[in-house]
This record gives C-alpha cells, sequence and structure tokens, in this order.
C-alpha cells in the first residue's frame, strides 16, 4: 500500500474513528472507584473485544485480572518470518474531579470552536485506543508484521493487574518491538 493510499484510507477511516472515540468516551470506565460503577469498566470491556474483532484480531478475549480489572488482548498472527509488535493502551480513566467546573460534559465527546475533541479519555487513553484501530483497519490485510494489542483496564489505579496477569503467562505479550502512545489531559476540559 502506497502513501498516499494509506493516507486516502485514514482520511476515510475518520469519521468512524470519531463515533469509536465518542462511543467509548461515553463509557464512566473509572477503575477501582465507589463513585462509578464497575460495569461501566466492564462495558468499555467488552466495547473493545469487539472493536478489536472487527479490526481483524484474533482470539480477542476480556482477561480477568488479580485487581478485578479486565485486559483486553488480541492478537493478528505476523506473516512467515515477520515480526510481532504489541500496541499498548488502556482503557480506564481518572475520575473528572471538579466535573461541575468542565466546559463540557465529561463523558461526552464534544467538539470546540478551536475544533479540538475534548471529554474524559480522548488524550489518556481513549484516543489512543482509537488510533490503533484506525491504524490496523487501515492497514487492513497489508499489514507487514503481527500484531498483539494488550488494553488494560486499570492502569490509572495502578494496583497490578496487568502484572500479575503477565506473571502468569508470560507468553501472552511477547512480540519483538512495542508501541505506545502517550496522552496528556490537563485538569478540567
Amino acid at each position: 500500500m502506497s502513501d498516499a493510499d494509506l493516507s486516502a484510507r485514514i482520511g476515510e477511516l475518520m469519521p468512524r474513528a470519531r463515533r469509536d472515540l465518542t462511543e467509548l468516551v461515553s463509557f464512566r470506565s473509572v477503575a477501582g472507584s465507589s463513585e462509578f460503577p464497575a460495569e461501566e469498566c466492564d462495558r468499555a470491556a467488552s466495547w473493545l473485544v469487539d472493536a478489536l474483532t472487527d479490526a481483524g484480531l484474533t482470539e480477542v478475549a476480556a482477561h480477568q485480572t488479580a485487581d478485578g480489572s479486565k485486559a483486553v488482548l488480541g492478537h493478528r498472527p505476523a506473516p512467515a518470518g515477520a515480526p510481532t509488535v504489541l500496541l499498548y493502551c488502556h482503557y480506564d480513566v481518572v475520575a473528572p474531579l471538579a466535573e461541575e467546573e468542565w466546559k463540557t460534559p465529561a463523558f461526552e465527546l464534544t467538539e470546540r470552536e478551536d475544533g479540538r475533541w475534548y471529554g474524559r479519555g480522548t488524550a489518556d487513553c481513549k484516543g489512543n485506543v482509537v488510533a490503533h484501530l484506525t491504524a490496523l483497519r487501515a492497514l487492513g490485510d497489508a499489514l507487514p508484521v503481527g500484531v498483539k494489542v494488550v488494553a488494560e483496564g486499570s492502569e490509572e489505579q495502578g494496583t497490578g493487574g496487568l502484572e500479575a496477569l503477565i506473571e502468569s503467562d508470560p507468553g501472552l505479550l511477547a512480540a519483538e518491538a512495542m508501541v505506545m502512545l502517550i496522552g496528556f489531559t490537563s485538569p478540567h476540559h
């Protein structure tokens, strides 16, 4: 696939990426919080299983972790002789403290006059989830490497759920390279 073809394909996928981000941001997936129901994290994990499957990954499943969260894992086998790349992201978010100070609803994707999208998790890390999905869809069968995706459900609380899962089965995340997109969130949007 040429760079121009890939660029055009990504452009075609942007409306879907926005729909994906709108839906993913709507999940109040605050792990380990008594203020937010655990079912919201479960709904986000289920959504992610479906989305990764739709994007061409196989054996996609939500794995229960020792801290009670779910890590979503899936893979796409490497072509003969090609390496495997691990894509990391997380779908849990920090509670929107002082929610009344937000300029727009925290769990609603909102485009402002500056053209930027706002909502809890758009940058850290639900936007990164959608970036991975969009890249997988754009490349489709032209993907020259194997891919494993791990989407953690308790990164923001840092309780070690994913670490314990990896220790129990190190092969789950075996890969030759890893890609982590880093997000940044300001206190109030």
